[in-house]
């Protein structure tokens, strides 16, 4: 077991793959609870002692460095020691926790976050979402894996669980698969412990909200529902060069097209468009139906 990596045995050849400088998109694909953030801990500290490393965070549900919805990168320097530590630089609004239903927003933006990242440090680590089980989840990791074009695939399985997915890349040279056992010391965590920690990432991300007022005839508005309500609507607030600056929560349109927003963006900041999510939650960070 090499030093560093304390919670999952790689053989040192599997090591070594990693660390070849050719390979520098890392994508962690498995179920639910098989311990894809620790491995991306472990590895992001593994790397440090060589390389530039950024991590992309693609697990809309229960994220680590944006927002929950978001898929977000950051770059770790020296040792992994916690999320808390590590600063997100950029983020892709996808407007829900769940990839169900949100197969295009969930590959998009993982390739844009992606190329962002890559153009700025040595090593990218991919995190995904558990979702592998039915149709969806095999479209889903596919052309995730298909349009990222990582060098390299880590896939932690139970059994045979990934092997729908990964025989659509048999004989292929890129990506090379590299299937990782399971650590004993993975635990599962049950529904509620998911929706608490969701609560919990959206009550700090939004604990030093302000209200600002935006005219909503002055802004571009994507993704609007007819007889959708937009109050306590989960928002992604975009600059003129498209990128997302921050989200928000609606709290009213009053007369005239003035949205009521709740932001921890920059009150001086330039806002051009908004993009309305699929869900609903208040400033305590709880999720309403």
């Amino acid at each position: 077991m090499s030093e560093g990596m304390a919670r999952f045995s790689l053989d040192e050849k599997v090591v070594e793959t990693l660390l070849d400088p050719q390979n520098k998109v890392i994508m962690v694909i498995g179920g639910p609870d098989t311990g894809k953030t620790t491995l991306v801990e472990e590895l992001a500290s593994l790397f440090s002692a060589q390389f530039r490393v950024g991590v992309v965070d693609a697990d809309i549900g229960q994220s680590h460095i944006g927002p929950p919805t978001t898929i977000a990168w950051a770059p770790v320097r020296g040792k992994f020691s916690g999320w808390e530590k590590i600063k997100c630089e950029d983020m892709y609004f996808v407007g829900t926790t769940s990839p169900s239903g949100n197969l295009l927003p969930v590959v998009t933006g993982t390739k844009i976050i992606c190329d962002i990242a890559r153009q700025k440090v040595d090593k990218v680590i991919i995190d995904t979402t558990g979702m592998i089980r039915g149709g969806a989840g095999k479209i889903l990791k596919i052309c995730k894996i298909e349009v990222v074009k990582p060098q390299v695939v880590l896939a932690l399985e139970r059994e045979d669980e990934l092997s729908s997915i990964l025989r659509a890349f048999k004989g292929m040279r890129t990506p090379l698969i590299l299937r990782i056992s399971i650590s004993s010391k993975v635990s599962q965590k049950p529904y509620l412990h998911r929706v608490s920690y969701r609560r919990r990432k959206f009550r700090e991300y939004f604990k030093d909200a302000q209200r600002i007022v935006l005219l909503r005839n002055k802004l571009g508005m994507r993704d609007i529902r007819p007889g959708v309500s937009l109050y306590n609507r989960l928002i992604s607030l975009k600059s003129e060069e498209g990128r997302d600056l921050a989200l928000g929560i609606i709290d009213k349109e009053e007369e005239g097209g003035q949205l009521s927003i709740y932001t921890p963006l920059d009150a001086s900041r330039k806002i051009a468009a908004i993009v309305l999510g699929r869900v609903r939650v208040d400033l305590e960070g709880r999720e309403l139906p």
